[in-house]
């Protein structure tokens, strides 16, 4: 594009041509119909080549041609690119994102093979996807190029079950080799693998089989980061097993043996990372944290072996004899198809992008990153004085945050600026998106009305999600129940966070980039991810300590994956608690009476009904073997108040919150601490007064029943005596025996443990105003879920 400009001044514009996100999802479409049309791959002749070739022996063979990134961004050789330009179709599966740019660039109609990547989904599986999308067009005829980071063939099982069933089937298929991370780890550290030999082991699979380690050579482990991890994160993992490989290596080099955490250099102009740390030091969670998907790690020999005198015999230095028990499979089968490849394939049938599948734009981060990598002159001025190259490179749209994230010339804000700095929505979108998370009335109406008049909600909506913690308002747990965590996030107040673990308040919860941390004076802590699962629902993924016997020192960490319980289909009764007039009848939703085991009845005209009831933006319905359907709006409510919300309230106000004050509501009237207001005015739910004694001289209230304990609730406006405004809500207390009884009956699908937590949560809250806290779950889970259905209806 613009490769005559001056030194310096390389990508400085837009490319050409760039695909947008749209056209990649419909080109991914098309392709994974065309892949579960075509079936299962035939025998093993060499015959078969798919539909589009008519299935006949004699048609055109296909080529693939395997090719490596290299581990610097767009690594790539001329004899690389021209291939890329020259192939019928490409393939590309690489971590860096400029190098995405530079592929989509020469080829706006490439595939991005990380669209099969998928959180919960098993990486065999789309490791076999790969293959399979890359072998279609081979399969027709075509010339296929595929595109693998580092090192094509090195840890990368889809390219070589790829080349291997092309070959098979009778097509040509070549891999061309790329730079590796053990060779950029052999560069950097200055290690000869000759000298005095090397052993190489996968994490995982160093521990699953037992491999023996000899400490008289070099050892390089890869993939640390995601050690016993048979899934795909693309939030990144945990490092939840790293104690495993740790004990592991402790065993053969001791406590303070030296690891280095080794980290190749994507970008030109920066350093590998090399960072040295003791094995014991690397059981610290926060040097733990440094430890990523790409880390390899390396360890020096230790020893000098000895000759073994066997083998000197059979050289004829010594007598001959020795020997060697022959391996019993070393290799692995990874060229068949068996259940699980075919249960990939299977898998294109009804596959979609997911929600969480990353689209790289083309910024002007990446075409710096490019620059870099091609003009030596701004490389070298960008090591001398990074903030000067990059101002004078710098093209108008490059804002001040990605020029700052630049000159810092570290690996991760290089990352950053070529993705693009995460979008912050303007004041104004940020105030309306924190409405369509807190009223489901708005996200409807978003739904309804669509939102074409918003492009930017997807990035606001990410940027929320990062960064506020309501919207992950919610009951989460284990799937046996042993371990829940409670959140109540505050949309305009995050100080009154609160997070509660088996039913213990954390004291001072933390929230930014997507990770709820804490840790108490105890050393018991936490770190988890908020995420979404292929299901759509909430979970929170990561590490909690838990301390046992001797206090910190006797911590420890368990790694969890803990799922949102999912809300009823329905909203709970509770929100509709009162009497209705509609369609020449009466409905009446109202709680047992004190004393009983709470529950919620429904009754037509007197008579209980066992029924459905669905809510709509503007009414219910009540629908059931019973009765015809009625239909209520909600402004056909009767003007006096449920008896089941009677009671002597706990109020929590801004001005007494240590004393609070009560607030009776009962057939003859209502008082305020025992006084008299005889102004007090109600309507149904609705509860006002004017005139009234301190501390509440005025007030406008909704009376409602809270679904857990079914005690009555309020929550409103009060108002001081010269009228200024200030939060009010309250609570019937849950008393001691009602506490148990509730605790003893789970409900909504709730299991018991973290039922108990909730119930005693609620109890306790009960006794200082309460909580809300279903209201904020019900609110948020639903509203969020329907801005999501929003867009994903628009393909955004």
């Amino acid at each position: 594009m613009d490769h005559d400009l001056p030194s310096g001044h390389h990508y400085t514009r837009p490319f050409d041509r760039f695909p947008s996100r749209h056209e990649h999802q419909e080109r991914w479409a098309e392709l994974t119909r065309a892949i579960a049309a075509a079936g299962r791959p035939g025998g093993d002749s060499g015959d078969e080549c798919g539909d589009e070739c008519g299935g006949e022996s004699g048609c055109a063979k296909g080529e693939l041609t395997v090719l490596g990134s290299g581990i610097e961004a767009a690594g790539f050789t001329r004899a690389d690119e021209r291939l890329l330009r020259e192939a019928d179709h490409v393939f590309h599966c690489v971590a860096d994102p400029a190098t995405v740019v530079r592929i989509n660039a020469w080829r706006p109609d490439a595939y991005d093979l990380g669209v099969l990547y998928d959180d919960a989904k098993d990486r065999y599986l789309t490791y076999v996807q790969m293959s399979e999308a890359v072998l279609h067009f081979v399969r027709a005829g075509r010339r296929v190029a595929a595109v693998f980071y580092g090192h094509p063939g090195i840890f990368v099982l889809s390219s070589h079950r790829a080349v291997r069933i092309a070959r098979r089937e009778g097509h040509r298929a070549v891999m061309r080799p790329g730079i590796s991370a053990l060779d950029v780890l052999c560069a950097d550290l200055g290690v000869d693998p000759s000298t005095p030999g090397m052993q190489t082991f996968e994490a995982s699979d160093l521990l699953i089989r037992g491999r023996r380690i000899d400490p008289g050579l070099h050892l390089v482990l890869w993939q640390v980061g995601i050690v016993g991890e048979l899934d795909y994160q693309r939030a990144g993992f945990t490092n939840r097993h790293l104690p495993v490989l740790l004990d592991r290596l402790e065993e053969v080099y001791g406590p303070d043996h030296t690891v280095v955490n080794y980290i190749g250099a994507r970008y030109r102009g920066l350093a590998p990372v090399t960072a040295e740390h003791t094995v014991a030091a690397l059981r610290d969670p926060a040097v733990q944290r440094t430890v990523t998907s790409a880390s390899t790690w390396y360890l020096a020999p230790t020893a000098a072996a000895p000759a073994d005198p066997q083998v000197l015999r059979r050289l004829g230095l010594l007598q001959p004899g020795q020997t060697v028990r022959p391996p019993d499979g070393p290799l692995r089968t990874i060229d068949e198809y068996g259940p699980r490849e075919l249960a990939a394939l299977d898998g294109f049938a009804d596959f979609r992008i997911p929600a969480a599948y990353h689209w790289q734009e083309d910024t002007p981060g990446a075409r710096f990153v490019l620059a870099l990598g091609e003009d030596s002159a701004l490389r070298a001025r960008y090591i001398r004085e990074p903030a000067a190259a990059v101002a004078d490179w710098a093209p108008p749209e490059l804002g001040a945050a990605e020029r700052a994230l630049l000159s810092r010339r570290e690996d991760l804000a290089l990352q950053a600026a070529v993705r693009g700095v995460q979008h912050r929505p303007a004041p104004e979108a940020a105030r309306r998106l924190r409405t369509l998370l807190t009223r489901k009335s708005e996200a409807r109406a978003l739904l309804r009305d669509g939102i074409t008049a918003w492009p930017s909600l997807r990035q606001d909506l990410d940027s929320v999600l990062d960064d506020a913690l309501y919207p992950w308002t919610g009951l989460y747990g284990t799937p046996d129940g042993e371990l829940s965590v409670y959140v109540l996030g505050r949309a305009t107040d995050p100080p009154r966070h609160r997070v509660h673990v088996d039913g213990r308040r954390i004291a001072d919860p933390r929230y930014e980039r997507g990770a709820l941390r804490w840790r108490e004076p105890d050393g018991s802590g936490g770190e988890l991810r908020t995420e979404f699962g292929r299901d759509g629902r909430r979970r929170l993924v990561g590490t909690v300590r838990a301390t046992g016997v001797g206090g910190a020192a006797g911590s420890v960490a368990r790694a969890v994956r803990l799922t949102e319980y999912p809300l009823p289909e329905t909203p709970p009764l509770a929100d509709l608690v009162g009497g209705y007039r509609a369609g020449g009848v009466r409905v009446d939703v109202v709680s047992d009476a004190p004393g009983a085991l709470p529950r919620l009845d429904v009754s037509v005209d007197g008579e209980p009904v066992t029924a459905a009831v669905l809510l709509g933006p503007a009414g219910f319905e009540v629908t059931g073997f019973e009765v015809d359907a009625v239909t209520v709006p909600f402004d056909q409510s009767l003007p006096d108040v449920p008896p089941c919300l009677y009671g002597d309230y706990r109020l929590r106000l801004p001005s007494r919150p240590d004393t609070g004050t009560r607030l009776r509501i009962a057939v003859d009237g209502v008082t305020l601490d025992g006084r008299p207001m005889p102004k007090a005015g109600s309507s149904g739910r609705r509860l006002g007064w004017q005139d009234g004694p301190a501390p509440v001289p005025g007030a406008e209230l909704t009376l409602l029943l809270d679904p857990i304990t079914l005690h009555p609730m309020l929550s409103g406006t009060g108002r001081t005596a010269d009228g200024t405004p200030f939060p009010l809500v309250g609570m019937v207390p849950v008393e001691a025996e009602a506490a148990r009884r509730l605790a003893a009956r789970p409900r909504f699908g709730i299991p018991p443990g973290p039922w108990t937590h909730l119930t005693a949560l609620a109890a306790e809250a009960s006794q200082d105003g309460g909580l809300f806290w279903w209201h904020g779950w019900e609110q948020s889970a639903t509203a969020l879920r329907t801005v999501q259905l929003a867009l994903w209806e628009s393909g955004r």
